[in-house]
């Protein structure tokens, strides 16, 4: 069984992501002075990028925070993205 790190609720089990934050949680990452971001795939074969949510300026950081909680935002082996919690 494996858990969100940060709000502990039951996670699909995966190894490759043992850190990996639940969808709710990663809704609420914001960057390191407090504002909303966003995190996508470049294009259909992948890539990474992230916005502020509120201006849809780009963010040029993979570095995020929930709760408070050091994360890392990166794109997914197979598509999509990921958010761990570091360390």
């Amino acid at each position: 069984m494996q858990r969100c790190p940060i709000c502990s609720i039951q996670v699909l089990p995966n190894p490759r992501y043992p850190r990996y934050v639940c969808d709710t949680c990663a809704a609420k990452a914001t960057s390191p002075d407090g504002r909303p971001l966003t995190f996508a795939n470049e294009s259909m074969s992948g890539g990474f990028v992230a916005h502020y949510a509120d201006s849809g300026e780009l963010y040029a950081s993979h570095e995020c925070f929930i709760d408070g909680i050091s994360c890392y935002a990166d794109e997914a082996r197979f598509g999509g993205i990921v958010i761990q919690v570091v360390g």
